[in-house]
């Protein structure tokens, strides 16, 4: 960083064309753009608009709150319907550098920033060679891609920004898993606060190093002897210190036409639309659990009610196993026998590749009592079948019938608590971007995105038996979400719908 504003010093004597081209340069440099520029004529045109004016691609604007002054610029959300421009927040300690040269920009007459001329001159500072000066040789340097691409390799890297946030930082080439960002949601608020923190994260490394190394990352201006690049000493307005979310202003004339005030604009969501709300799974889990007490053996059992009973299990453990490992139904609806390890962890197939899924207690103790069950009916009932699987339906031959999407689809669009226009969407799929959306919101022990791609079974970097290694202190981790699933979904080991077949065959 300290190399470039050596070469801007050195190529531009104006000082209004090196302040015009460097507040373009570290704008390209904080959205990723400098790999993309192959000549002069793809450096795009800067313009400041007022805060009244629309967001759309490269125009920046300053709002003022709180009696304080921010400078935003248009950040690209891709969407399936669309790219949708958003305002975004420069990061804090790039806010006065920006702020100084941007207020002296007209906003009357939307003109951009850059002349052919200055594009041209930028252009060949960004292609050419650059040699490392004397007075840095004592440094160690990064070679000049790398640099271009430190907010990308930051971002991949970041253990806390969101998937959903780096699906809108980052190339659709660089991302983990092309499709992890179709599982979970966020609003735009949400998303330009991850950024906004992510920038800031990443920029104050670099300013904690210039300190360490003693280099003063300043440049003259038109305003001042000497600006800093860097300046960490602002306090920022009260818009931008809310957790967990940054909200995106309008200015617009008040109603008696004295004034204006800032008018908060809507988010938009981005991402999953399929998982389901917590209150319509509750209920439909609720159910199930209805559904199972309703088939209960009760005094003067047939064999006929005793399979009922074995099925309505059959069919809410499934569907347990599917929201507490968030496993694609269409590969897995069942574990098979010989690749689950004392009932805590088993292998499954995911899209041709074998991978770990971890099995929360609850979910243990539910695979034991049904495999008890299990175990009682075909002896007690002398009914000979078998299946590779853990658990399966009976069907009216007494012959295993083995658990599919299909099946699945069918007993939840009959049980499913509402009935309306969406109900042919609900399917079990749902429930994996339901887990996944739980694993984001997560907060006690957050998840960082690598683990949440470990439970989705995202395998890109080698998420996969063979290449996995997951340590105790990751499992721990892992364990504690998986093992509040049960709580956060109110589901309880309710003795009630438990049925002893001893009892009941010493009884007959």
């Amino acid at each position: 960083m300290s190399i470039v504003i050596h070469y801007f010093k050195a190529m531009f004597t104006c000082t209004k064309d090196r302040e015009a081209c460097l507040i373009t340069f570290i704008y390209l440099w904080l959205t990723q753009s400098l790999e993309n520029i192959k000549s002069a004529d793809d450096i795009p045109s800067l313009t400041r608009v007022t805060g009244s004016e629309p967001c759309d691609a490269h125009r920046l604007r300053i709002i003022h709150l709180d009696g304080k002054s921010w400078v935003e610029y248009a950040q690209g959300y891709s969407t399936p319907q669309g790219v949708f421009w958003q305002w975004q927040p420069i990061p804090i300690i790039l806010n006065n550098f920006f702020y100084h040269y941007v207020q002296t920009l007209s906003t009357k007459a939307i003109k951009p920033l850059l002349s052919a001329q200055q594009k041209q001159q930028l252009w060949t500072l960004i292609d050419k060679s650059w040699k490392t000066p004397k007075h840095y040789v004592q440094y160690g340097r990064l070679r000049k891609d790398v640099f271009f691409r430190y907010f990308t390799i930051m971002a991949q890297r970041c253990p806390y920004l969101s998937t959903t946030a780096k699906s809108i930082l980052l190339p659709e080439h660089v991302l983990h898993h092309a499709s992890a960002k179709a599982y979970q949601k966020e609003n735009s608020n949400q998303i330009r606060y991850k950024i906004f923190r992510a920038h800031n994260q990443y920029l104050e490394r670099l300013d904690t190093a210039s300190k360490q190394y003693g280099i003063n990352l300043s440049i003259n201006n038109a305003h001042h002897k000497m600006a800093f690049l860097f300046d960490a000493s602002i306090t920022p307005p009260s818009y931008l210190n809310q957790k967990g979310q940054i909200d995106a202003f309008e200015r617009r004339k008040s109603a008696n036409n004295h004034g204006s005030q800032y008018i908060q604009l809507p988010s938009i969501g981005i991402g999953s639309r399929r998982a389901l709300p917590l209150d319509q799974v509750r209920l439909f889990f609720e159910l199930i659990d209805e559904h199972v007490k309703g088939h209960l053996p009760r005094q003067g059992w047939t064999k006929r009610q005793f399979i009922d009973y074995y099925n309505a299990l059959t069919y809410q453990l499934a569907f347990q196993f599917l929201m507490l490992t968030g496993v694609r139904p269409t590969h897995a609806c069942a574990l098979e026998k010989r690749r689950c390890y004392g009932v805590k962890q088993a292998i499954h197939s995911d899209k041709g590749r074998y991978r770990v899924i971890f099995l929360c207690d609850y979910l243990q103790e539910s695979i034991r009592y049904y495999l008890s069950i299990q175990q009682v009916l075909l002896t007690q009932l002398n009914i000979k079948t078998t299946s590779p699987y853990l658990w399966f339906l009976l069907d009216i031959d007494n012959q295993a019938q083995v658990l599919n999407a299909k099946i699945m689809r069918q007993f939840m669009h009959r049980h499913w608590p509402y009935n309306d226009s969406n109900t042919n969407n609900i399917v079990p799929y749902c429930l994996r971007h339901t887990f996944a959306q739980m694993a984001q919101s997560h907060t006690h022990s957050q998840l960082t995105s690598q683990q949440i791609d470990r439970l989705m079974g995202h395998s890109s970097l080698g998420e996969h038996l063979g290449s996995d290694l997951c340590f105790p202190s990751t499992k721990k981790v892992l364990f504690a979400f998986l093992n509040h699933l049960p709580e956060k979904l109110y589901f309880t080991s309710d003795q009630s719908t438990r049925f002893s077949f001893n009892d009941a065959v010493e009884a007959s």
